[in-house]
């Protein structure tokens, strides 16, 4: 499978595709996708289990492929839709806590596919378990944060 293929994929499955219009981007929906809008910037947030995923999305973003391994992805975009442009974080910061209080720190990277920008990390869930995120990106000119739960079986 080419690169493209894969990339289109991966947006494909970790960008909402299929969010039920109904339910209001600051509640998720099933696809374990977050969209936060801040004047004309939107941050994408996705926390999806990588058994749930292809073998190769999870190879490409480096991630164990597993009922226990959260594949957390994070975009900022300038406009909405086919014509949105990444925009890159200075800072970015994400947690998970479980049920219990434990808190995860995730290490995330900078993933570039051409003019795409992603920040990627993993968290850890026993299921079955929620996990409360919280998330937030630093343009430099402002800080674009989210939170969120998200149950895993």
């Amino acid at each position: 499978m080419s690169r493209r293929v894969l990339a289109a994929l991966a947006l494909a499955l970790l960008a909402g595709c299929g969010r039920d219009p109904s339910v209001p981007p600051s509640q998720g929906n099933a696809a374990g996708s977050e969209t936060v809008r801040q004047g004309d910037v939107y941050l994408h947030v996705t926390a999806v289990q990588t058994d749930k995923l292809p073998e190769q999305v999870v190879r490409r973003y480096g991630a164990q492929r597993d009922a226990r391994t959260v594949l957390v992805v994070m975009s900022l975009r300038l406009g909405d839709g086919a014509d949105a442009k990444a925009l890159t974080a200075q800072r970015v910061q994400a947690t998970a806590t479980d049920l219990l209080g434990r808190k995860q720190t995730l290490a995330m990277r900078e993933m570039r596919d051409g003019e795409l920008v992603d920040y990627v990390g993993t968290a850890q869930v026993a299921p079955p378990d929620t996990l409360r995120f919280e998330v937030s990106m630093d343009t430099g000119h402002g800080i674009h944060p989210a939170k969120f739960n998200r149950d895993f079986f």
